[in-house]
């Protein structure tokens, strides 16, 4: 699966440099690795602070779009998959194997959560909330098959259909891990928060902890039969 999402990324990933989206330049593709040109620039989790918000995000929201104009839904369009330019502040969108058709039957619900997901950070991140509350559906107009041509370049419906029955096998695998993490390793910790002492206390569980507890950890809790056992080991020789 690993080498089918490669070729798909390296797939979606030249189509768009060919069509002047920003895009790192995909250089070559083997098996499960795909080579590209290096981008100095910091994903937009990483940046608190923007010249202008209000720009970035309009030029976001026109990639969503302009996406989707050209026959394509990102579906994983949110600050991990963005980088940012320090000196510009232009964007350059990676990570393209969950990339689908406007004609798949999930596109309408992909591109909303696209626009949800920049608009929650956004909100959250740097205290912005745009007058429209666009782009909606409805406002996408197709005007180029991109989609289409992925497919022609190598990538057939038929390996789509593959990496996606494998993802949806195995995200939910991957979400009851999480869930059952936290079931067992949370427990109570609502309750500790809802008190408001929850942090004050952990803290002071840091700093009562005595001096030379890691140390002593490190040593090797061995009793007199383990010194014995030691000491003949010691001993013999192996030919």
């Amino acid at each position: 699966m690993s080498r089918l999402a490669a070729l798909k990324e390296y797939a979606f990933m030249k189509i768009l440099h060919e069509n002047n989206f920003p895009v790192p330049v995909p250089l070559d593709q083997a098996r499960h690795c795909i080579v590209m040109t290096l981008i100095d620039a910091f994903p937009l989790r990483q940046i608190s602070t923007l010249t202008s918000p209000s720009t970035l995000y309009a030029k976001l929201m026109e990639l969503i779009l302009r996406f989707a104009s050209q026959g394509l839904i990102h579906g994983d369009f949110n600050e991990f998959n963005i980088l940012v330019h320090e000196d510009t502040q232009e964007p350059v969108v990676i990570d393209f194997p969950q990339m689908v058709s406007v004609d798949h039957a999930n596109a309408k619900e992909y591109f909303e959560r696209d626009v949800k997901c920049i608009k929650d950070f956004f909100k959250k991140r740097f205290r912005y909330t745009a007058d429209d509350d666009g782009p909606f559906w409805s406002d996408v107009k197709r005007i180029g098959k991109l989609d289409v041509l992925v497919e022609a370049s190598g990538f057939s419906k038929k390996k789509a259909k593959e990496l996606e029955k494998y993802r949806k096998e195995v995200a939910p695998l991957a979400d009851n891990d999480e869930e059952e993490g936290v079931a067992e390793g949370g427990e109570g910790v609502e309750d500790d928060d809802s008190d408001g002492n929850g942090e004050d206390e952990e803290e002071d569980d840091d700093e009562e902890e005595p001096e030379g507890v890691i140390e002593e950890a490190k040593k090797p809790m061995i009793g007199e039969d383990g010194k014995e056992l030691l000491d003949a080991l010691g001993n013999t020789r192996i030919s």
